[in-house]
């Protein structure tokens, strides 16, 4: 009889223990999660043992984060009760949802500021509000001066749509920096695992061996491997310095600059050489094909036209032409790696290597 009771002891000790252990995990909702950077995120957080929940529009394209152990809650991020009912006890938000690719002005706007203004506002809600990270992007800030990065403290100047769309989110989101602890990172191209954009890239290097280049010139941008993106993701949420709200008056002309981080790789490189890291990944010669700018201004109005008649978004068009001419794209991530310790995992050719074999492993290249 004492025996069963000491073992009963013992047991309940340990189911306490592990309820103990259960509720010390940090809970996370990742918004995008069936997206490139969403998917990658929420892999890395249950490598780490967090719990999960998934905002996500199309159950079907979600089994893999199922397998991850994640939860998954249907909704977009216009249902705002859907928004609401994922949101209760979570410690982190990660906002990684949002549209790259528009037929106007206003799908823009609906999705990537009203969907944010929505996801704080329901975080707002919570008694206990949990630390929002908020993905925005290189665009908001715009492109630089070769050889003058852009930094946080530097006036935003987009030149795009979809750049305009997500620095008005930034500032939906700084509205409720009073109420909600909000961070937001920029980062530049993102290129890794499950990406289609980059896969392109190394599509046309291994079927024609050619990569083309927006005029003949030098065009520096800045980039990031997406698990150093979600590895700075996590450090942000756990330590990062949050967004201040604006004075009132002066909202729509502030440069919200405290709780902004830029993120890069080890170092920027001319677009060109996209392609020559993409060549040696895959074991091939690959050659830059500098396309004049009138020949590209040509092929996105025909892209935007065509996106118009069968009403369909397409990778190229008039807004992308805008921001492949500008002089640069590049960013200093100093704030980064001094607040957060914060260094890219490995360098630039041996990301590229990653992803290609990802990309054959998975039959995609």
């Amino acid at each position: 009889m004492l025996e069963r009771t000491r073992f009963a002891r013992e047991s309940d000790h340990l189911v306490f223990l592990a309820e103990l252990e259960e509720c010390a995990m940090p809970t996370a909702l990742v918004t995008g999660a069936t997206g490139f950077v969403g998917s990658n995120l929420v892999a890395r957080l249950r490598d780490d043992d967090w719990s999960v929940r998934c905002l996500i529009r199309n159950p079907q394209r979600a089994s893999s984060l199922e397998q991850l152990g994640a939860t998954l809650h249907e909704g977009n991020l216009n249902d705002c009760d859907r928004i609401e009912a994922a949101m209760p006890e979570v410690d982190y938000v990660f906002h990684v949802a949002g549209r790259v690719r528009a037929l106007s002005e206003r799908e823009f706007e609906t999705d990537n500021v009203d969907g944010t203004r929505h996801v704080v506002t329901a975080a707002a809600a919570q008694a206990t509000p949990p630390g929002v990270v908020l993905v925005s992007s290189l665009a908001a800030g715009g492109p630089n001066r070769p050889g003058q990065p852009r930094r946080e403290s530097d006036h935003d100047q987009p030149i795009s749509a979809y750049g305009r769309s997500k620095l008005s989110a930034e500032r939906a989101a700084a509205q409720l920096a009073d109420e909600v602890p909000i961070s937001i990172i920029r980062p530049p191209i993102i290129f890794g695992p499950a990406d289609m954009a980059s896969l392109a890239i190394f599509t046309g290097i291994k079927r024609i061996r050619l990569h083309a280049v927006p005029g003949f010139r030098k065009f520096p941008v800045s980039l990031v491997h997406v698990a150093d993106l979600c590895d700075a993701m996590l450090r942000i949420a756990q330590g990062g310095s949050r967004v201040r709200t604006p004075n009132g008056s002066k909202l729509e002309q502030a440069n919200v600059n405290q709780g902004v981080y830029y993120i890069g790789a080890e170092r920027s490189i001319p677009y060109g050489e996209l392609g020559k890291l993409a060549a040696q990944a895959i074991g091939c010669s690959g050659f830059m094909l500098p396309v004049p700018r009138p020949l590209f201004w040509l092929a996105g109005g025909a892209a935007e036209l065509y996106a118009q008649v069968v009403r369909k978004p397409t990778v190229l068009n008039l807004d992308k032409v805008r921001e492949a001419v500008a002089p640069a794209w590049e960013c200093d991530d100093q704030r980064l790696r001094q607040e957060l310790d914060y260094q890219p995992a490995a360098p630039l050719e041996d990301r590229f290597a990653e992803t290609a074999n990802w990309y054959r492993e998975h039959g995609w290249l």
